[in-house]
């Protein structure tokens, strides 16, 4: 079975690239040479993580084809007038690909299946953090991607009810296929204290490793170590993402002159992007995972610490309880005073460092959750291949 992935995201979103790498480390080590796996890159530019260069992947750049030529024009006109997109059918011949798998895949490509990802459908829960124009365009593209994709593909049951009420007649094209975190046995073999030391930390932190974007809720986390201050508990969090919102550009800067206004500056720490072997590092060191976000499809950083084995203090939402990690603990992503409250005691209560009964669970039940998740994935592609 041949499956080629869509390459997506960036430094701004990182889950683009990394649901389809833990896709595809799933599929490899499930099934081994009986499937080869492609990684479509848009451009020449496209960072590829080390990551895929273990799980044995191939890199084929899409962008290859210069501007102008006859088969370029031919594809701008045919997407244009008829949603086909001939390149990417053209590549799929001749590697003799079964199917495609790609973020709100928008054409189609001949007669080969395409299994598009549908992320979640934050703008219909948080209207308020969209424009007008893009919530219209975000409704046209994922309605656009149901007509056209042989089968949409969900990460979470909370958006496959979110999916059937927005496109009802392409309800029955859903599948659920829940990720599992690629966590390479080398971050179990190194010593978490060098990332303290290398980001010159101290020992003890919560971690939240987020993107700075509004609906993340950090403001929410700082609103509660206020609270805590006042009550004489110092809790140090440690931030790592990118810090930018396209929606809200000075989003990240309030978030620092409320730091500044509310005394509470020196119990932050911002380390911007950081390499995805030190993020793990990190969440084996922090006493907690610290995930606040109003809204998700799945939540890749909770996947991560629970694949890791290490404790989580969640935001109440669908996709968090769903997921419902080992130890986890929830609270109400609206209310400062009960995150303050349960910050507080896993603080007082929990150390940092490796937490090795959860790691060694983890550890034992990682290898049926990845097989479950292959398994997953190529049912589908079963059902939409002629093999």
């Amino acid at each position: 079975m041949k499956i080629a992935f869509e390459a997506a995201g960036g430094v701004t979103w990182q889950a683009g690239l990394y649901h389809p790498m833990t896709f595809s480390h799933a599929l490899k080590q499930t099934y081994g040479s009986d499937v080869t796996v492609y990684f479509l890159l848009p451009n020449a530019k496209c960072d590829v993580p080390d990551e895929l260069s273990q799980v044995g992947v191939e890199i084929i750049n899409i962008s290859a084809l210069r501007k102008w030529t006859a088969l370029w024009i031919g594809n701008r006109m045919m997407k244009r007038l008829f949603m086909h997109d001939i390149l990417r059918c053209q590549i799929a011949k001749i590697h003799s690909i079964d199917a495609i798998f790609g973020l709100v895949l928008q054409y189609q490509c001949g007669n080969i299946p395409t299994l598009s990802w549908i992320p979640d459908f934050q703008h219909i829960h948080l209207p308020e953090m969209f424009s007008t124009s893009e919530r219209r365009q975000r409704d046209r593209t994922f309605l656009q991607t149901a007509k056209l994709s042989t089968r949409i593909i969900l990460t979470s049951n909370a958006v496959k009810r979110d999916f059937e009420a927005f496109a009802p007649q392409y309800a029955d094209k859903a599948r659920v296929i829940q990720t599992v975190s690629y966590i390479p046995k080398s971050i179990y073999e190194a010593d978490p204290k060098s990332v303290v030391e290398l980001y010159n930390l101290p020992e003890k932190f919560v971690y939240l490793p987020n993107q700075f974007w509004k609906h993340k809720n950090h403001e929410l986390v700082f609103r509660a170590l206020n609270i805590l201050k006042e009550r004489n508990v110092e809790v140090f969090v440690v931030c790592s993402g990118y810090p930018g919102d396209y929606r809200y550009a000075s989003y990240f800067a309030d978030l620092l002159q409320k730091l500044s206004k509310w005394g509470i500056r020196n119990q932050v720490a911002f380390l911007g992007l950081v390499p995805r072997n030190h993020v793990l590092l990190l969440i084996r060191q922090a006493i907690c995972v610290l995930n606040p976000s109003l809204f998700e499809g799945f939540g890749l950083t909770v996947d991560e610490a629970r694949s890791i084995g290490k404790c989580l203090l969640l935001s109440d939402i669908p996709a968090h309880r769903e997921q419902n990690p080992p130890k986890a603990v929830f609270f109400d992503p609206y209310s400062c005073e009960d995150l303050a409250e349960k910050l507080s005691t896993i603080w007082c209560e929990a150390l940092p460092g490796p937490d090795i009964e959860l790691e060694r669970e983890a550890r034992q039940t990682f290898p049926a959750r990845l097989r479950a998740c292959a398994e997953s994935f190529m049912s589908v592609i079963r059902e939409v291949s002629n093999r």
